[in-house]
């Protein structure tokens, strides 16, 4: 893990990125591949004990570091000044909070990887797109009878999916559409195109009143795909 994070950390560097804050990292047994946790004079990087040997490591490291870099930079997707205004302004129903919360986490996922796919996927192998097609079956075989989790499952298709496209990893006729169209149709309602749109089309240079505005277009597409 330290041998992969310092290539990682190169390869940024090579970027003209650099982290103010030291990095600490754990190994632990958790049910996700990995995680971060931001304070103000350090980042914590926890790595599940099945990802070191995974062959998705850097990609990972990758990943977590671009919300290492997002946090340092104050990036509406990782101020809590603006997860405070998101508090008072954008309004779901209670039965919705598991789903929408899973959701936000996409947006700023969206905004790491935006500086992870600089140093990962250049190596001209497909590690990604087998990544993010193994997302939208794992959760393609986990309909559920909760309504407002299926939502939630199809926003995370959308997210797999409108992260692909960003950057330019998929296409329009990829088998991966109808294997994510076939849980929604399954599910009662048709909503993965919006979002998969939505998760896309993010600005990439976005203010404070920009984001508060996205978080409140991905709670409306959310309502209306429950209401179907």
């Amino acid at each position: 893990m330290k041998s992969a994070f310092e290539t990682v950390e190169a390869l940024y560097a090579e970027r003209n990125l650099h982290l103010r804050q030291p990095v600490s990292a754990e190994i632990v047994a958790i049910p996700i591949m990995g995680a971060s946790k931001s304070l103000k004079d350090r980042h914590t990087l926890f790595i599940s004990t099945r990802a070191v040997d995974s062959g998705m490591l850097d990609g990972l490291i990758a990943h977590e570091m671009g919300h290492m870099f997002r946090t340092e930079a104050g990036h509406p997707s990782h101020d809590p000044e603006v997860y405070r205004r998101i508090g008072k302004e954008v309004r779901i129903p209670r039965a919705a909070e598991g789903a929408f919360g899973q959701a936000f986490n996409h947006i700023q996922d969206i905004y790491a990887d935006d500086l992870s796919f600089l140093v990962f996927h250049q190596d001209g192998d497909d590690r990604a797109y087998r990544f993010f097609a193994a997302w939208v079956d794992g959760n393609s075989s986990s309909r559920a009878k909760n309504r407002w989790q299926n939502v939630g499952l199809a926003a995370s298709n959308g997210f797999a999916i409108g992260n692909l496209i960003r950057h330019k990893l998929l296409g329009p006729d990829d088998p991966l559409w109808d294997r994510a169209r076939t849980f929604d149709r399954e599910a009662g309602f048709l909503a993965v195109d919006l979002f998969a749109e939505f998760f896309s089309n993010l600005p990439r240079d976005a203010s404070a009143e920009t984001f508060v505005t996205n978080v409140k277009a991905l709670a409306d597409l959310m309502a209306r795909a429950a209401a179907t």
